[in-house]
């Protein structure tokens, strides 16, 4: 049994299982859905969602977690989210039966991994995703909620978008599977500039524009995958949220954006 131990436990959301706790119930309330649109009631086929630390995009991450709460199960629950840490071409699956984190492990689809192995782009390794928080940070909402399945990590590197959408967009037509991936918008412009760079970037996501490029969106290499496919299948993309770290708990001076999407 090989597990993969939290490498941001305390620095990206609290370490603390019961401080972990307090804030995803902060984030993810038990109150109803009520006055929100109809869509919002419904169950995603995938989610788009932030990965900063919780304080500063956690609020955003949690309005699309919380389409979640009609769902108990799925029979697996693919991640997608960019390289920060070691270069990568292609995509990168972990060895890992278990990924950790301080609400418990959550099973990683071992068979669901297998299967992408057969495309030429994927490769295995642990070390892309040993300090890699892109995907470590979505567990804890979905451990919260208890929303069972296991996890496919995958890390995206540089590969063509074609390539992403080949394997995104079998999963959109499955409904026992969940696809999430997660991207942050733009990266260290003053408050003004992140909201005309991000606006224009939001407008490209909601028309499944998919030549994103890593000023727009750090995960576009997924990204732009998911949108392709979004297109192939004429699926409907409704948008969330959209902040940056100046609205939340960041100077305004070198902000991050951050916008949260549903797929239905």
């Amino acid at each position: 049994m090989k597990i993969r131990p939290a490498a941001v436990a305390g620095l990206f959301y609290p370490e603390d299982k019961a401080a972990l706790c307090s804030v995803l119930a902060d984030l993810m309330p038990d109150n109803p859905l009520e006055n929100v649109p109809l869509y919002q009631r419904q169950s995603p086929m995938a989610l788009i969602v932030p990965h900063a630390g919780y304080i500063y995009s956690g609020a955003v991450a949690a309005l699309g977690y919380r389409l979640l709460k009609k769902c108990s199960s799925f029979n697996s629950i693919y991640l997608f989210g960019p390289n920060h840490r070691v270069p990568l071409e292609g995509c990168a699956v972990p060895l890992s039966d278990y990924f950790s984190t301080p609400l418990g492990n959550v099973d990683v689809n071992r068979k669901a991994i297998k299967a992408l192995l057969e495309y030429s782009i994927v490769i295995e390794s642990d070390v892309v995703h040993a300090q890699e928080h892109c995907l470590e940070v979505q567990l804890p909402f979905l451990q919260y909620l208890q929303i069972n399945g296991p996890v496919v990590p995958v890390i995206v590197g540089e590969c063509a978008v074609s390539d992403i959408a080949c394997i995104i967009e079998p999963l959109l037509i499955d409904p026992t599977t969940l696809v999430v991936v997660s991207t942050d918008l733009s990266h260290f412009h003053s408050y003004k500039n992140a909201q005309k760079v991000d606006a224009h970037t939001d407008l490209k996501i909601m028309n499944a524009d998919h030549d994103l490029k890593p000023t727009e969106a750090c995960g576009c290499n997924a990204l732009n995958g998911l949108l392709l496919a979004i297109k192939h299948q004429n699926l409907t993309i409704k948008k969330l949220s959209q902040c940056n770290s100046g609205d939340t708990a960041g100077a305004k001076d070198r902000v991050v954006g951050y916008a949260g999407y549903g797929i239905f």
